[in-house]
């Protein structure tokens, strides 16, 4: 009876969070301004919804009002409505004593998860006993199936326009708040967890292993395994270089410069002074991590990127430059007199209604900037995807547009044209005390070519997939870096041959994980593949099913009488003759509503995973089924 001892005792040593629940009166008065600050203050307000959506969203958030509700339901409920503002740099942080109290008691997921081919896949854990190892996947957390989990908080996940990408890199990686969307989000829909129930497996194994692990505290958190940038990482330690001959390779994980700020021109002057004296001819510049963060930053390092002199910003708008009584509820920095009443005639009205800034002379972000003298002038290639945002978004336009650059990896997050950001305004609610972050400008790139709502599209999609990850591969960097891309086989060479090993699905009714044993023939030539599954569905019940994979225009799937179309995303050969990435994107429906589809095929060597992964508007990719294959053994000789 010692450790159920010793587990109590450790669960009464914690205490409890100090929540407050607030009468209908004073949540409708929290609820009321908040709107009154956001239709006052916000200029992206209703940038990506209309007015009509907007008014209902409120409604729903009066609605949650009109009874008494907690403050951590209060953060709920405020996170679902300024999601749906579709603005990275809104968002809602929780009350400072219970901010306070989770960042020292341990409620966090005691792992680090990546979301790979709609799997939450587990990077690294704390080493409990029985923890599950990298590369396995979760599939129920407290007994909730994981596509049932994430959905739900990813309704909280705050990413620029149409850029719904950005939620399954956010939940399982953000700088802001909690670490994570995940766990940033978790207790306001189920609470505060006591202990973790898990289940997970290993890709392609039949049943899973449950186990129970604590909690851990957020600090503890911050210091497990991960491949990418830490928390609140900062520029000055943020760079990471590399020379190969003639290729060079510079990584920069963020653009935050206010912490512990230095020099930028400086820091990155000395890594373009190297690549000149070595006369490189090939720059990739790696930006993946990057969600932004300094200007000054930004445009140094466009100083030693661009050919033209440029300016690295259009006049901002403001939706109002005068607020009433709003300034008694809301901190920001510098100094206040400036925020709030600063000189009308520092601005001229626009008409429709907005307040341009008009720029000082010497304000560095709308003045032309030469650029350096020690100016890369070779072929530059940038490495971009979803976790790139707000500064970052915006460089990597201007060097698609004014520099030439060539994009590889997945399209960005953020805003091509700009964000609603600069000057960030934090209004506490009186009563309640959550705390929200209200940008009171939009930041307009000096660029000319971008698709409303969206980041930057890519010259060369790579799309990481699960036995990249098994096999510690960097597939964007390798594109990247290719002097010439590898053959590509057809579609029949590649998977030509007997295979054995399992169909892994997803019920369509309960969310579980159903496991069959199933074997494969695959037939075909050039571009057609015909594939026969036999499935092993339990004692003397064995079903088959044929299937034809055809590329033509795009990747066709034919089942039947049925026939799928999708567009190619990427299809890319490999290291060896048969290797083979596909992955594709169609429309589809799930249990009579439109979703959106991806196949990702892959063959490594004598591994084959071939996946269909669907998603609602607004939600991540999800697997809904998975081969996962390897060559049938020849049954043994006779004597």
């Amino acid at each position: 009876m010692l450790l159920p001892a010793l587990a109590l005792t450790l669960l009464l040593a914690v205490p409890p969070p100090p929540s407050i629940t607030l009468d209908a009166t004073k949540a409708r008065a929290d609820v009321a301004l908040l709107r009154r600050a956001l239709e006052t203050l916000h200029p992206g307000l209703h940038r990506y919804r209309d007015k009509a959506g907007t008014q209902a969203a409120f409604a729903r958030l009066e609605a949650a009002a009109s009874r008494p509700i907690t403050d951590l339901a209060l953060w709920r409920e405020v996170s679902l409505l300024l999601a749906g503002i579709h603005c990275d740099h809104t968002k809602a942080e929780l009350p400072e004593a219970l901010e306070a109290w989770r960042r020292a008691q341990p409620t966090h997921l005691p792992l680090r998860f990546k979301l790979i081919e709609g799997r939450m896949i587990v990077v690294s854990n704390d080493g409990q006993p029985g923890a599950p190892p990298p590369g396995s996947e979760l599939v129920a957390i407290n007994g909730l199936p994981v596509p049932r989990v994430l959905p739900t908080l990813g309704r909280t996940v705050a990413y620029d326009g149409s850029t719904d990408q950005a939620i399954a890199a956010k939940l399982a990686s953000d700088s802001d708040l909690m670490g994570d969307d995940f766990n940033e989000a978790w207790p306001a829909f189920h609470g505060f967890p006591s202990r973790w129930e898990l289940d997970w497996k290993r890709p392609g194994e039949r049943q899973p292993t449950h186990v129970t692990l604590e909690p851990i505290p957020f600090t503890q958190w911050t210091s497990l395994a991960w491949p990418g940038s830490p928390y609140r990482d900062e520029f000055y330690k943020a760079l990471h270089w590399r020379l190969d001959g003639r290729v060079a390779t510079l990584r920069i994980d963020t653009f935050v410069n206010y912490r512990n700020p230095v020099h930028p021109e400086a820091f990155l002057g000395a890594f373009f002074k190297t690549l000149k004296a070595r006369g490189v001819e090939h720059l990739v510049l790696d930006l993946r991590e990057s969600g932004g963060g300094s200007d000054e930053v930004a445009v140094a390092l466009l100083r030693h990127l661009l050919p033209e002199p440029f300016v690295w910003l259009k006049p901002a708008r403001l939706k109002a430059i005068r607020y009433g009584d709003l300034p008694q509820h809301i901190e920001s920095w510098g100094n206040r007199q400036e925020l709030f009443e600063p000189p009308l005639e520092d601005f001229r009205r626009m008409k429709d209604g907005t307040w341009e800034r008009l720029p000082p002379p010497d304000e560095a972000a709308r003045q032309p900037r030469e650029p350096s003298p020690d100016r890369f002038t070779g072929r530059l290639t940038v490495l971009t995807g979803p976790m790139n945002a707000s500064g970052a978004t915006m460089t990597i336009a201007h060097l698609k547009e004014r520099g030439g650059a060539r994009l590889v990896g997945e399209e960005s997050a953020g805003s091509a044209e700009g964000p609603t950001a600069g000057r960030i305004f934090l209004l506490t609610l009186p009563h309640g005390g959550v705390r929200i972050r209200i940008p009171i400008a939009w930041n307009r790139t000096n660029i000319e070519h971008f698709v409303a709502g969206r980041g930057v599209p890519v010259d060369e999609t790579v799309i990481p997939t699960l036995l990249d990850f098994e096999a510690g591969r960097d597939r964007v960097a390798e594109v990247a870096r290719a002097s010439a891309p590898p053959a590509v086989p057809s579609l029949a060479s590649a998977l030509a041959g007997d295979w054995s090993g399992t169909l892994d699905y997803r019920d369509f009714g309960s969310d579980r994980r159903v496991v069959l044993p199933t074997l494969l023939t695959v037939t075909g030539e050039g571009e057609e593949a015909r594939l026969a599954f036999t499935f092993d569905d339990g004692p003397g019940k064995t079903v088959r099913a044929s299937q034809v994979l055809r590329i033509r225009a795009g990747l066709e799937s034919e089942e039947g009488r049925s026939t799928e179309r999708m567009r190619i995303l990427e299809r890319r050969g490999g290291r060896d003759a048969r290797e083979l990435t596909l992955v594709a994107e169609g429309t589809g429906h799930e249990n009579g509503a439109p979703v959106e589809v991806r196949t990702v095929l892959t063959r490594r060597g004598d591994a084959l995973s071939l996946s269909r992964l669907t998603r609602r508007p607004g939600e991540p990719f999800l697997l809904r089924h998975v081969y996962r294959l390897a060559p049938q053994e020849p049954p043994p000789q006779g004597p």
